[in-house]
Formats: structure tokens, C-alpha cells, sequence
């Protein structure tokens, strides 16, 4: 009898301790956020404004943005320049399925990258300040090595 209610103490006791550990999910996005961090990237949860196909209204998503700040800003720049996975009917098409809202080039290494994360990806905004990468976590390590790679390219560009 006396080892019966030990075992219901320890099982009740394993069974508070297994309640409050965050499931599998929630463990591989907070390694995929380290692993971000250790990338020199910012990971924050936040809200964006993106058009539509006929710039007339903006839609309101929540994402999670994995950013490389500068650390200087650039004067360059008088407005966001944003990269999206859907057409606007302003924007240029820039690789197959994206668009911009300004002109430029990618390489074809930004290119391949962009087209891995096709599906997955929300948008790209590249202003004075940062390059922000607006996504919802889907992927592993490795895709966090390419949003790193990506963002430092295009990092380096300036408007015209």
C-alpha cells in the first residue's frame, strides 16, 4: 500500500512537471530564435501592413520578424523599399513569384534563396535603419542560416 501512494505522488509530481514544459513546437522555434540570435539577428513577434494586388488596402498580419539592424543608418533612403511573395500591380517583378516595390537586382545566390522560402515567407522590407525578414518560422536551422545570408546581402544595398 505504502508503495502504491509513493507511486502516485511521483507520477503526480511528473505529471505537474510535464504541464508547464512548452510543447515540441514552441521548444523547435525557440532553438530556431537562438539560433537566429547567435546569427547577430533580432527576432521580434510583431504586426505588418501589406497591400494588396491593387494597393488600395492594406492587410494586417502577425508575423515574426528576424532582423539585421545596421549600424549606421543609411540617409539614403526615403522610404521603405518592400519585398513581397504575391504581385502588386506596381511593383517590378524581381525574381520569379516576388515582387519589389523599387527597382533592383539580386544575385543569383538571393535569388535561390528566395525561391526556398517561397511559401513560407510574408515579406521583405529593407529600410535606413534594418532589413527586416517577416515570416512565420517554418523551416530549421539551416533556413535560418539562409535568412542570415540574405539579409546581409541585401543589407548592402542602397537606393539609387
Amino acid at each position: 500500500m505504502t508503495a502504491l501512494i509513493v507511486i502516485c505522488i511521483v507520477l503526480s509530481l511528473m505529471g505537474s512537471a510535464l504541464w508547464i514544459m512548452p510543447p515540441r513546437k514552441e521548444r523547435q522555434r525557440m532553438a530556431l530564435r537562438m539560433h537566429a540570435r547567435q546569427l547577430n539577428l533580432t527576432v521580434q513577434l510583431t504586426s505588418i501592413d501589406l497591400p494588396d494586388k491593387w494597393d488600395k488596402s492594406m492587410t494586417r498580419k502577425k508575423v515574426v520578424s528576424y532582423s539585421l539592424y545596421r549600424a549606421k543608418p543609411l540617409s539614403s533612403f526615403s522610404k521603405p523599399v518592400w519585398i513581397l511573395p504575391y504581385e502588386v500591380w506596381k511593383f517590378d517583378s524581381i525574381s520569379a513569384g516576388f515582387w519589389v516595390s523599387q527597382s533592383m537586382t539580386l544575385t543569383e545566390r538571393d535569388k535561390g534563396i528566395l525561391s526556398e522560402f517561397e511559401g513560407r515567407i510574408e515579406g521583405i522590407k529593407i529600410h535606413a535603419g534594418s532589413v527586416d525578414f517577416y515570416w512565420q518560422e517554418q523551416g530549421d536551422e539551416a533556413s535560418v542560416e539562409s535568412i542570415a545570408e540574405l539579409l546581409k546581402s541585401l543589407s548592402s544595398w542602397q537606393p539609387a
